[in-house]
């Protein structure tokens, strides 16, 4: 069995194309979705092998309005009476219900968070698969052979739109790319890296497309003729790979780190290799890599380096080899040290501005991309029974009940915060009646893969957010593992749902306006 949608690099693509966004304050859901809003389902075309393997797709859903809030319901409905090449199944990934046969309705109950709709026009989104498809190829299809898949959506009682997607069938052949075992190197240092790919299966393979991503400012400039350079780099080739073979990219790509970066920064690079039509189905999808432009160099070429013995459309029998994925770790001593800060806020009525935070007390920079585990996520738990008037527009709303504290996530698309510098979020908070008593907090945590860890103490990663009783504005930072906190498993949770979000669509990122950072930290966004 494969799963299309675990392709490593076209997953960063997407997340580069579609950066991290911020979200307004929310209030409790509503029982319905606000005026206007629209949805659609990302539903892309396949390829599938003709040896009869399934293929499994998630569908995700967008839903935008020109306000942001709640739907009350969600509902697809599939239609695969003209797919005629495979068999679908249909199961729901929430609590939702799926009827069966040829047309099949999911009715998924809400609330669905419904987005703003940009100014510009344009789109993009953080929505968790709801339905997943399961086809399998007729055993009497032969390569060449297509149909057609539509899904339908609706929200809430408005209108319904209607995606459509081409279902074809390709001769089967399995690409296995050749993992570089993880590297390091020192700050200001570089290495290059030689992707590699393998015929695995017992047919040649005619074509194919490297898909290269890496975080922005970190690989050497490169003008190769037939690659296309955007926020991901596509390399085609028109190679015959033999059964057996290994092939390697003629020359190296280059990766350099910043002079001042922390030790134990991790940045990487993906390489994902798709048969010739794989890499139509996703052009299909997304016409061309975002402000891409063609190389006018040299070719790049395939070198064979391992040799064994021995027109029609191909498609990769297991897609869950085809991807590479190399980390470079920053080597030395010089890790950082993140520190969170509080505030404390007068328990009087009426509002009150408080700004909450980080640190960095170095000697390393933080720097994020090219470092992943250089991405601060910072949860904010405001003290109940206060309310939300104003949310730094970096901050989302993980909750925001009657009777329970208001709850935020804080993240920004791009950071550097040297030595001394301070991160900043600013929320204004009502009072209608005296508080005493109450605390919030605030925590801090930096993406950690394979335990490697920027931050040399993250005890300090938690602070207290105070309510004072005696009515005095003063906005004093309060710090310290002795500092109240909410429990980690929460911001675990948060965080390893963010890696299993998806962002689909369209190429370009939300903008809004940033609170930069104080003291002077730089925001690159």
């Amino acid at each position: 069995m494969t799963r299309s949608r675990r392709l490593a690099a076209l997953t960063m693509l997407a997340a580069a194309v579609l950066a991290p966004f911020s979200a307004p304050a929310e209030t409790t859901p509503a029982a319905a979705a606000p005026a206007g809003t629209e949805g659609s389902v990302y539903l892309r075309n396949l390829t599938l092998p003709t040896n009869g393997s399934a293929v499994e797709e998630s569908l995700f859903v967008l839903m935008f309005a020109d306000e942001p809030g709640w739907a009350d319901s969600l509902t697809l409905t599939i239609d695969t009476t003209q797919v005629g090449v495979a068999d679908v199944d249909v199961a729901t990934q929430s609590e939702g219900k799926c009827s069966t046969g040829p047309v099949v309705r999911c009715v998924m109950p809400g609330p669905h968070r419904v987005f703003e709709r940009p100014d510009d026009g344009t789109s993009g989104y953080m929505t968790f698969g709801l339905v997943s498809l399961r086809l399998t190829p007729q055993p009497t299809a032969a390569a060449g052979d297509s149909g057609t898949l539509s899904v339908a959506t609706t929200i809430d009682d408005g209108p319904t739109s209607t995606e459509t997607a081409t279902i074809r069938i390709g001769e089967g052949v399995n690409l296995t790319a050749v993992d570089d075992k993880p590297r390091s190197v020192t700050p200001g240092g570089s290495l290059t890296l030689t992707p590699r790919v393998r015929n695995s299966g017992p047919t040649a393979v005619e074509g194919l497309t490297a898909v290269i991503s890496t975080a922005p400012g970190v690989l050497a400039g490169t003008n190769f003729g037939n690659c296309t350079y955007g926020y991901a780099i596509s390399c085609t080739f028109d190679t015959t790979l033999a059964a057996g073979a290994t092939y390697q990219v003629a020359a190296p790509f280059t990766l350099r780190v910043p002079g001042d970066a922390a030790a134990a920064s991790q940045t990487s690079m993906d390489v994902q290799w798709l048969t010739a039509a794989e890499w139509e189905d996703w052009q299909a999808e997304y016409s061309a890599l975002p402000d891409g432009r063609p190389g006018t160099g040299a070719v790049l070429e395939l070198d064979e380096v391992d040799v064994s013995a021995a027109g029609v459309p191909q498609a990769d029998t297991d897609n869950d080899d085809n991807g590479s994925h190399t980390t470079v770790t920053v080597a030395g001593v010089r890790r950082t040290d993140v520190v969170a800060f509080g505030a404390a806020i007068p328990g009087s009525e009426g509002d009150h501005t408080l700004k909450v935070g980080l640190a960095n007390e170095g000697p390393g920079t933080l720097r994020h991309p090219p470092f992943i585990n250089n991405a601060p996520v910072v949860q904010v738990t405001l003290p109940a029974p206060m309310t939300v008037v104003t949310a730094d527009e970096r901050c989302f709303s993980v909750y925001e009940g009657d009777d329970q504290p208001a709850v935020f996530q804080c993240r920004l698309e791009s950071m550097t915060l040297r030595p001394g510098q301070h991160l900043t979020f600013a929320f204004t908070v009502r009072n209608t009646e005296q508080v005493h008593n109450e605390e919030g907090s605030v925590q801090v945590a930096l993406f950690e893969d394979d335990g490697a860890g920027v931050d040399r103490n993250p005890r300090n990663n938690h602070a207290a957010i105070k309510v004072t009783a005696t009515g005095s504005k003063d906005e004093l930072p309060i710090t310290g593992p002795g500092a109240t906190t909410i429990g980690g498993i929460g911001l675990a949770l948060i965080l390893a749902g963010a890696t299993l979000v998806a962002t689909p669509r369209r190429p370009q990122a939300l903008t809004r306006r940033r609170n930069a950072t104080q003291n002077p930290a730089r925001a690159d966004h």
